[in-house]
């Protein structure tokens, strides 16, 4: 895709027309009032991006026709909450619905493996008026606490919120949701938190395929020549371990007996040390002291998969796995640029709700602009994009940004166009030559073995 055809698609995402369309299948709009649909979204969706403080003076005083703060504040009910989920939704769909050929420096990847998800989950505290809608955990926790759940398709650079849920949901409670999202010969990279026996056993007989961590908790046996199986005591096979990688081609997980292969990496003295440390104090909070078999599994990374070997080598699973940590990246933009967990209506419940949407709005125009700009910057420069510098480039032309869409026609289409230009050389992720990045450790321990 062009410059010239992105900028065309995403001038037609916020098309007046289209969101007015919105605006009356959810009833929003019944009658024209001084506060038009188009402009109410983008100033929600855009107009916070940059302004410290969203609220109802300065939503009122960037409209065409004046009005009163108490108007505005009359437009937030339920039905604007419809309004701003079926925009969401539809920006959503018409994200999806673009599909990038894999970048130059995921093709080599592609051949292994069709798509490679990565799913995860944040929380964030919402005013009290919200504790019915998204109840928190309880005690001395937010009353009111919100969960997103997080897809991330790593070779097309797709984003996905999947859900929005009460923030006393737990990751392990989520994992149903995973199989419904893979397909055969796909990957998933998930955290341990997600790590449900019947779940891995589901996404296994659809021949697909995952990575993640073993939690400690989960016994561990391994076949015998006669048919019966023995318990793995994994801290004393680590402990009298000499290489610093450790592989076990099969072994079966807890009483569901799920088959996986188990690789240990061992970890530098510096990392074992702060895991151990964290694992101490963990324990001392809880009047415990961690085991000795505790203390040594703490200095290892122990990954499992269903993947064989000639899909994924034991010598590329840890480097691969670091994929995972740019949904954490994400998530950090989030709540720092997006601000999901900041707003001024306390007491407004609709309000609050409608600000998350519009960030949330906000968060796919910006997974979209990353995914279009991470291929411009490898094909120019063979560089990888900084997700975080994007996200505050954005930020910083939020209100510029939602100008320009209300003026619409050519003067939107210039803006953009030099508005993509600008990010291309601004947001180029920088070298650290004493450091490797994950895909260059992919190239070298893998991915060049892949033909050409």
């Amino acid at each position: 895709m062009n410059r010239s055809e992105f900028i065309e698609q995403f001038a037609r995402w916020f098309a007046p027309e289209q969101i007015l369309q919105l605006a009356r299948q959810t009833r929003w709009h019944v009658r024209q009032g001084k506060i038009v649909a188009f402009e109410f979204v983008v100033g929600v969706v855009f107009g916070q991006m940059s302004a410290l403080r969203l609220s109802l003076s300065s939503q009122a005083s960037s409209y065409s026709e004046p009005v009163s703060r108490q108007a505005v504040d009359q437009r937030y009910h339920e039905r604007t909450v419809e309004f701003f989920h079926a925009t969401f939704r539809y920006c959503l769909e018409q994200s999806l619905a673009q599909n990038p050929q894999p970048a130059l420096m995921t093709k080599a990847l592609a051949e292994h493996f069709p798509a490679v998800q990565v799913v995860d989950s944040t929380s964030f505290d919402c005013p009290d008026s919200l504790a019915k809608i998204y109840p928190g955990c309880g005690g001395d926790a937010s009353p009111a606490n919100c969960k997103m759940l997080l897809r991330y398709e790593y070779l097309q650079g797709h984003f996905e919120p999947l859900a929005l849920l009460p923030g006393k949901r737990s990751d392990q409670g989520l994992a149903g949701e995973l199989p419904a999202i893979m397909a055969a010969k796909e990957l998933l990279l998930m955290d341990k938190g997600f790590l449900k026996l019947e779940v891995l056993r589901q996404i296994d007989q659809k021949q697909a395929y995952f990575l993640l961590p073993l939690a400690r908790s989960l016994r561990l046996w391994l076949a015998q020549p006669d048919g019966s199986r023995s318990q793995l005591n994994l801290a004393d096979a680590l402990r009298h371990s000499e290489p610093a990688v450790r592989e076990w081609p099969l072994v079966y997980l807890g009483a569901e007996a799920v088959a996986v292969r188990l690789v240990a990496f061992r970890l530098s003295e510096e990392s074992a040390g702060r895991h151990r440390a964290a694992l101490r104090e963990a324990q001392r909070k809880q009047g415990r002291l961690p085991t000795t078999d505790a203390l040594e599994l703490a200095g290892w990374l122990i990954l499992i998969t269903n993947a064989p070997a000639d899909k994924l080598p034991a010598q590329a699973m840890s480097y691969l796995y670091r994929v995972r940590w740019q949904i954490e990246l994400v998530f950090k933009q989030c709540k720092s640029v997006l601000r999901l967990d900041v707003t001024l209506a306390d007491t407004n419940r609709h309000r609050v709700q409608c600000e998350i949407w519009g960030r949330l709005i906000a968060a796919v125009v910006l997974f979209v602009w990353h995914s279009y700009l991470q291929g411009v910057c490898w094909a120019q420069c063979r560089r990888e994009l900084s997700f975080a510098q994007l996200a505050c480039q954005l930020q910083q032309h939020g209100m510029t940004l939602a100008q320009a869409l209300i003026e619409g026609g050519q003067r939107l289409r210039d803006y953009l166009w030099k508005l993509l230009r600008q990010l291309v050389c601004t947001t180029v992720k920088g070298r650290q030559r004493t450091r490797k990045t994950t895909w260059q450790n992919l190239e070298e321990h893998w991915l060049h073995l892949v033909p050409s």
